[in-house]
Parts: C-alpha cells; structure tokens; sequence
C-alpha cells in the first residue's frame, strides 16, 4: 500500500462539492507553502495518495498551502511515470 498523506481541513470541504475524477477519486492541484506546485494527485477519502512522477509522496500535509480539483486525468492505477518499465533487450537467437 503507497504511503498517503492526510489532506488539510480546510480543503476537504471545498473537495467534497466538486465532482469526482473517477469512480472514489479526484486528481488535484497541490501548491506548497515553498512555492512548488503538483498538477496530478490523486485525492480518495480525505488523502493524497499518489503523486504523479513520484514513488513516494514528495511532501506531509503541514507542506500544503491550497489543495483544488483539476481532473488533469491519468491512469495512476495502471501506470506512474515513476514506474515506468524498461525496455527489455532483445534477446539473440540463432
């Protein structure tokens, strides 16, 4: 199970007016209080649990300064930048 970071109070309401991404989801902007900025996390339940491009959750939610839904959508259940495979060598047969 990735690691998840509980979303700040003060955005769960606004969240939970706004539609849902997929079906239990929503994929949220993310603005740190130093100024760096995720497009593409995914928001379930009140948590972050995954960062685009990221293994791990690169940030705790005392780091976060506003939280909002953007449904820029990718398909972090099958695929993650981070985990991306690698290209296996072809294998030489004669």
């Amino acid at each position: 199970m990735k690691c998840v970071v509980s979303l700040p109070p003060e955005s769960l309401s606004s969240l939970k007016k706004e539609k849902q991404t997929g079906p239990g989801y929503q994929v949220v902007a993310v603005q740190l209080k130093d100024g760096r900025r995720f497009d593409q996390v995914v928001a379930s339940e009140g948590c972050i649990i995954a960062v685009r491009g990221h293994n791990e959750l690169p940030f705790q939610t005392e780091e976060v300064s506003d939280v909002y839904v953007n449904h820029k959508h990718w398909n972090f259940k099958k695929w993650s930048d981070a985990r991306r495979p690698r290209a296996r060598a072809a294998s030489a047969t004669a």
